[in-house]
């Protein structure tokens, strides 16, 4: 029989909350005797499509190109998330398996739209335009027809039907992972798929609304256990269950925000951004464009040296001020040298670890909070990843050894993993698989 690969990806989900799942019916059954990475180190910025870009390729965000969640723009991000698969510019673990003759599926895996390797996909997306239903938005995005009416079977589980007048609150927990969820379990049990991703939000949902650690959060994860048994009866159902092998991994952790700072009035008020009256950009030399607890500082011209060196040398003033948010100013070439980011952007911003950031340029300097953006919730991420509770990787099946606990990996490594344990090889990434881990 071919090898099976299941990846359940839990977004946000840390070290911590996979010790209170083991004590839970679920997880605590399947994953006790699970290998493990205490703390898997996550990319820069730790934010969700850049981690899962790099969880599916083995590359870093310079290597495979994703570097946010958004394309860069100075108006509204809402229509500008990197939905696409054509944005990745390595092969990831789906293409290389198909090409092997795998059947793949994924369900709401990021920056996964029309991705041509994937025969059973539903992309993370959630309808941001007035007019998408739950049948144009998936189609558009790739479905096939049998994926279809799979969400439509499922649709009674989100709140309030959306066929005719289109959805505009698809995003809503935990209704739209009940949906996603049971989406993947009926993908499982009709079609099997030998590699299947799944990728769940409750519980970043539910930190950027709370906070890190509290009664909410606990419910959170009582949820992902539920989740979790649902997957795996499924996998019964298809009787494949003995074959296959599972791991439960996330993409980032987050830390408890205490304010919500604007960087770019500092930059209106020095002359680098313009604005009409109602505070739209319309034009600007420099921008700093938020991925939460840090910025991705762009530059119109980044040929221009004047600009350059104004810009540098007022955001290091303000760091070495101490009350703008962000401790750390880093070049294009200083984060790349570190962290293995790069684009079309000048600087990054570090945030002083309780601060995330705002792209608006309008007074009051410090925004309020707001639970629907994840950037400006209770707690978030997107900061160095050394800081704060960090993700998670298990695993268990007939290709993994049992109990074997490794402290430390990068999460580059996890995609060259699964592809030896599946016996392909992964010619651009950059990490290496986990042999401690494999059969």
């Amino acid at each position: 029989m071919r090898k099976r690969l299941l990846v359940f990806s839990v977004d946000a989900l840390v070290r911590e909350d996979v010790d209170k799942l083991m004590q839970m019916p679920n997880f605590g059954s399947v994953m006790k005797r699970s290998c493990q990475i205490n703390h898997v180190r996550t990319i820069y910025p730790s934010i969700t499509y850049p981690a899962h870009t790099s969880i599916s390729t083995g590359c870093y965000p310079s290597r495979h190109g994703i570097v946010s969640n958004f394309e860069f723009t100075t108006t509204d991000k809402e229509q500008n998330w990197v939905w696409d698969h054509k944005h990745v510019k390595v092969e990831d673990l789906f293409t290389i398996a198909r090409k092997a003759g795998f059947s793949t599926g994924a369900v709401f895996w990021p920056v996964t739209g029309n991705h041509p390797d994937i025969d059973y996909l539903i992309n993370e997306y959630w309808m941001p335009y007035a007019n998408d239903t739950l049948e144009t938005a998936f189609r558009h995005q790739g479905s096939s027809e049998e994926v279809i009416k799979i969400a439509r079977k499922n649709e009674h589980l989100l709140p309030e039907s959306h066929s005719k007048t289109g959805r505009t609150n698809f995003m809503v927990q935990p209704y739209v992972d009940n949906f996603l969820i049971a989406c993947a379990c009926d993908i499982i049990e009709q079609y099997a798929p030998e590699i299947m991703f799944v990728h769940d939000g409750i519980m970043d949902g539910t930190r950027h609304k709370y906070g890190v650690f509290n009664s909410e959060t606990d419910k959170g994860i009582e949820c992902v256990d539920r989740q979790f048994g649902l997957l795996i009866d499924a996998l019964k159902k298809a009787n494949v269950y003995e074959a296959t092998n599972i791991a439960v991994i996330s993409d980032h952790g987050q830390m408890d925000v205490k304010r919500i700072i604007k960087p770019n009035i500092y930059l209106r008020d020095h002359g680098f951004i313009t604005t009409d009256d109602d505070g739209n950009v319309t034009d600007w030399k420099a921008f700093c464009f938020s991925d939460a607890m840090s910025n991705l500082v762009h530059l119109k011209d980044p040929t221009d040296r004047k600009t350059y060196d104004a810009v540098h040398a007022l955001l290091k003033g303000m760091a070495a001020e101490g009350i703008y948010g962000f401790y750390e100013v880093l070049t294009a070439e200083e984060i790349d040298r570190l962290e293995h980011l790069n684009g079309d952007f000048s600087f990054v911003l570090e945030s002083d670890g309780f601060t995330s950031f705002s792209d608006d340029c309008t007074r009051p300097s410090v925004k309020p909070f707001d639970i629907t953006d994840y950037r400006f919730g209770r707690a978030t991420h997107g900061y160095n990843p050394d800081l704060g509770p960090q993700p998670v990787f298990n695993a268990i099946g007939p290709d993994f050894n049992e109990h074997i606990v490794i402290e430390r990996r990068p999460i580059v490594d996890e995609a060259p993993t699964f592809a030896k344990l599946l016996g392909l090889e992964m010619p651009y990434a950059q990490g290496t698989a986990v042999d401690e881990f494999l059969r």
